[in-house]
């Protein structure tokens, strides 16, 4: 592409043309497989029927800077890196919004009695955007290149033991595990887990590497923009666009410019206030998800003074959740209970729900000896509503006697460089299994593990609780790792925030997706009724 033409510097440096002044304090395993697909909100902002061939939709999207932008889907990090991975590339499983599993490229997963082996059947007559069929070699290739200990992917697998790992002719895979595992689907619908062709080694503007998702790409600019252009082989089509032009902006309300402007069709990751706005705006249509994402501060447990739990707790009782919700997310979102999760599998939705209590909270750092307590918050503009959720925190802890300092740094490098590296950060994980999330955050050799969080007997039981056959067992142990969390553990996860999208009436067949699951960001069934 040529970077002369693009309009991104330009839309960075626009104001936010509605509610500018009113956006501050004031105002990211079940064990069925199904199948099917989210669809569209508000049928009656709809186009009419029958979907259209051809034209291309723009989307903005949250991205990272040039110098950070990825296009390997084993290293992509950024809410664009898993936009453009989704719409080029395939999974073997992938989420559905209540976190159930549907096949994609495998045809079924079958374990052995307990679960230390697993077969995995590919579908047939797939082929990648180049015309070469999908094989186990190509299943292989992936697992032994998502294993790479340099690769951000390289937790996702973990429980893997390639040596053992075999192809079983051209369509199956037989799956060793280094500990047993009950529910592996739920591990390959992550983040990383892409199969690619076997032999790919280049990610860049000039290999354009291929894939067996809906679309193949034409041209990517790192930090800019991508543009991708209907895979005409795609296995699970009809696919209606011609193009799909991926428009990375990394600030929320930049981001929003582009689409009142007129050069996106379609916005994610907008912000509420604009959400409750749009609701009125007759040619436009809010794509409200069904479930929340994780709203969390994270606290390092192995950093002073968050080593110490009396100060983890007073912090986690000096935020009012409900303000939060109603105020931060304009009532996009429900409570947050300080453990990952809700409405997953095994999620522990009896626990106490923790209550905003200042006078707790003093009592705690009075008996921990951190009495007026002074601590940084490094906040960005990086998701809605992050900026907004640190004012405010900081607003609540001032009953505690918290004194909550933000400094506020780039939002296009805030997660590559500030998350979980300072003492006091934001997280937000999109939703998975407790399976997937733990494995990545929460034992201690785990790849994301934000928090510090480092116990052997943790890790311990988390094994158990993956490897337990037995439903109602696993349950009995996801309810304890989840209990020492809320009590001990370093999130503040204070909401589950439903992630507004919005499209031009002229867009057709949007899926309503939650981040994290295959409908989000994939434009497999987008049309559009007129070009804009």
């Amino acid at each position: 592409m040529d970077n002369s033409t693009s309009t991104v510097p330009a839309l960075r440096r626009r104001t936010f043309l509605a509610g500018a002044g009113v956006l501050g304090l004031a105002a990211f395993g079940g064990a069925g497989l199904l199948t099917g697909c989210g669809t569209t909100g508000d049928p009656a902002r709809e186009p009419a029927g029958p979907p259209q061939t051809g034209g291309r939709l723009r989307a903005a999207i949250a991205g990272r800077s040039a110098s950070a932008d990825v296009l390997d889907p084993h290293e992509a990090g950024s809410s664009a890196g898993g936009a453009v991975s989704k719409n080029v590339w395939d999974k073997l499983v992938a989420y559905n919004n209540d976190l159930t599993l549907r096949y994609r490229l495998a045809e079924s997963l079958t374990p052995n009695a307990d679960g230390s082996e697993w077969r995995i059947v590919l579908r047939p007559n797939v082929v990648f955007s180049d015309g070469s069929p999908l094989t186990s070699r190509d299943v292989l290739f992936s697992f032994e290149r998502m294993l790479d200990p340099t690769k951000s992917s390289s937790g996702d697998l973990a429980m893997v033991d390639m040596t053992r790992t075999r192809a079983d002719g051209d369509l199956a895979v037989v799956v060793a595990m280094r500990t047993p595992l009950a529910d592996f689907g739920s591990v390959l619908a992550g983040w990383y887990c892409y199969i690619v062709k076997a032999g790919t080694t280049t990610f860049d503007a000039k290999t354009l590497p291929v894939g067996t998702g809906p679309f193949a790409l034409a041209t990517w600019s790192p930090g800019d923009r991508t543009l991708l252009r209907r895979n005409e082989r795609y296995w699970d089509g009809p696919v209606h666009l011609d193009e799909v032009e991926i428009i990375q902006i990394a600030e929320t309300e930049p981001r929003m410019n582009a689409f009142l402007s007129g050069e996106a069709d379609v916005v994610h990751e907008m912000s509420y206030l604009q959400a409750r706005t749009l609701e009125s705006d007759p040619d436009t249509r809010v794509i409200v998800p069904p479930a929340g994402l994780m709203g969390a501060f994270q606290m390092r447990v192995d950093f002073a003074p968050f080593d110490d739990a009396r100060v983890r707790q007073a912090m986690r009782l000096a935020v009012d959740r409900q303000a939060m919700v109603d105020t931060v997310y304009y009532g996009y979102a429900e409570l947050g209970n300080d453990i990952y999760g809700k409405g997953a599998p095994y999620y522990a939705d009896s626990l106490p729900q923790r209550a905003y209590d200042p006078a707790r909270a003093r009592e705690l750092l009075r008996a921990a000896g951190k009495e007026n307590l002074t601590v940084t918050l490094h906040t960005a503009d990086g998701m809605p509503g992050m900026v907004e959720s640190a004012t405010l925190f900081a607003e609540h802890a001032k009953a505690a006697g918290i004194t909550i300092r933000l400094e506020s740094v780039p939002a296009d490098t805030y997660f590559s460089q500030i998350s979980g590296k300072q003492p006091l950060t934001h997280i937000g994980w999109w939703n998975y299994s407790l399976d997937y999330f733990y494995g990545q955050t929460m034992t201690s050799g785990s790849p994301s593990n934000g928090t510090g969080w480092k116990r052997p007997a943790w890790d311990a039981k988390f094994d158990r609780a993956r490897a337990a056959m037995d439903p109602a067992q696993r349950g009995v142990l996801y309810r304890e790792l989840q209990e020492e969390l809320w009590d001990e553990g370093g999130y503040i996860l204070h909401s589950f925030a439903k992630r507004p999208d919005a499209a031009r009436g002229h867009v057709g067949g949007m899926r309503v997706g939650v981040p994290g699951t295959d409908d989000w960001a994939n434009y497999a069934t987008t049309w559009l009724a007129r070009q804009p």
